[in-house]
């Protein structure tokens, strides 16, 4: 039997597909493209509308004769419900079921009904993917907490991932030290709150296994999602002390205002935000932040908007992510009204994005003439002889190279667009 696993979403959905892949392929199951596979698995992604409607439009275009798994966040969300949709679904299976796969395919190849599998547990569920079945040669996924005991009022997370649950830390030095072993060159940390995790039944926490995890040999360690109402000083302390802790954070705002931040349910301020970047920088001067933004929230002002577009001027973030407020079912802002009409809704989308594009081309101009380090990731897909590459800070940069990859080079900037980089490599 062959299969292909479509993957929308975040980076812990695709570990998660690595996961899967790894499973399917100890069962002797063979990988295939979508369009000769036998079974295709949906590892689906429920935080906006938008890409929940995108998953049931995919799904309806697979022939009966396939075997179709919607897996994931949105099984989570939607569970039995998936059934009443029209589109063909042979299992539905939840975040936590994973692990039960290899047995459900068997229950499809056997001619099974269909059938769900949603419990959620909150023990920790051990399964490291093979080097054969990781989505990249270069970057190492190594989820260390799952789930989110928060509950910001527009966040489906708690009821699609679960209550926290958290990796002891022998297993995640165990994979991190495999990924070295076998040749990545970046470990990145994974986890909803992943500045929250500590030692199941112990004491240690993350600080404790970010220094732990700075002595296995690879390059780069990063970590993310950062929330900023967990922040810890240590945490300052250990990257400013381990270089190969990357200069680099996720650490979503959501809002510049603290009223709107009341309303979401952050425990943090704008104050307290800013606060902490400021730690950050005075520890690290290169420090650089990434961050996501939800724009129309219910009751955001004017006012409040501003607020955002000034601490995107404040921090001059790297990338940001951004979004007009989707409502999701079960959480406390759902039963909210939105007043703000959808113009006006994408007309500040449409600003904030203006707005730090230019923040990004202003400080990508910046580099010009600099040399910094690149990791190599891949062959550019549409320029022969071009590789792409990634800064420290998670900045695209192109340059022509013979380099391998998963190498490092040293790489001067000679130019910059909003999102990329360009340059030429040194040889001396």
């Amino acid at each position: 039997m062959t299969f292909f696993i479509k993957t929308f979403g975040c980076q812990m959905n695709v570990n998660d597909s690595e996961k899967i892949r790894h499973l399917l392929a100890a069962k002797g199951l063979t990988a295939a493209p979508e369009e000769r596979a036998d079974l295709i698995i949906v590892n689906s992604c429920a935080v906006r509308a938008r890409p929940q409607e995108k998953i049931f439009s995919y799904v309806g275009r697979f022939p009966g004769a396939k075997k179709v798994i919607v897996a994931g966040c949105v099984a989570q969300a939607e569970k039995e419900a998936i059934f009443a949709k029209k589109v063909k679904v042979d299992y539905v299976v939840g975040t936590h079921q994973f692990c039960r796969i290899g047995e459900i395919v068997d229950e499809l190849r056997a001619g099974g009904r269909p059938g769900t599998a949603l419990a959620f547990t909150r023990k920790w569920q051990e399964l490291v993917p093979g080097a054969a079945a990781r989505s990249s040669a270069v970057t190492g996924y190594v989820s260390v907490m799952e789930g989110c005991d928060n509950f910001c009022s527009y966040c489906i997370v708690p009821f699609t991932r679960g209550r926290e649950k958290h990796r002891p830390m022998a297993a995640i030095l165990r994979e991190a030290e495999y990924l070295a072993a076998n040749g990545y060159r970046e470990i990145v940390l994974l986890g909803q709150n992943v500045n929250h995790w500590h030692e199941p039944g112990g004491r240690r926490r993350f600080p404790d296994l970010l220094r732990r995890l700075a002595r296995v040999p690879v390059p780069w360690i990063r970590f993310i999602t950062s929330y900023p109402g967990y922040h810890e000083p240590e945490l300052i302390e250990v990257m400013a002390a381990h270089r190969n802790i990357a200069r680099h954070i996720h650490f979503p705002a959501q809002s510049g205002s603290t009223r709107i931040l009341k309303r979401m349910n952050r425990a943090y301020s704008r104050s307290d935000y800013l606060a902490i970047v400021g730690a950050f920088r005075r520890a690290m001067p290169g420090m650089k932040f990434s961050s996501d933004f939800i724009v129309g929230f219910p009751g955001e002002s004017e006012r409040d908007f501003r607020l955002t577009l000034s601490l995107l001027d404040q921090v001059e973030y790297e990338s940001v992510f951004s979004f007009i407020y989707s409502p999701r079912s079960r959480t406390k802002a759902a039963a909210l009204a939105q007043e703000a009409p959808a113009a006006l809704l994408k007309e500040r989308l449409i600003a904030l994005q203006e707005r730090q594009a230019v923040i990004q081309l202003r400080n990508n101009l910046g580099r010009v003439g600099t040399t910094i380090d690149v990791l190599v990731c891949e062959a550019h897909p549409k320029k022969a002889g071009e590789m792409i590459g990634r800064s420290e800070s998670y900045r695209v940069v192109n340059f022509v190279s013979r380099a391998p990859v998963g190498s490092f080079r040293r790489v001067k900037i000679t130019g910059a667009g909003p999102h990329s980089l360009r340059g030429v490599e040194c040889f001396s």
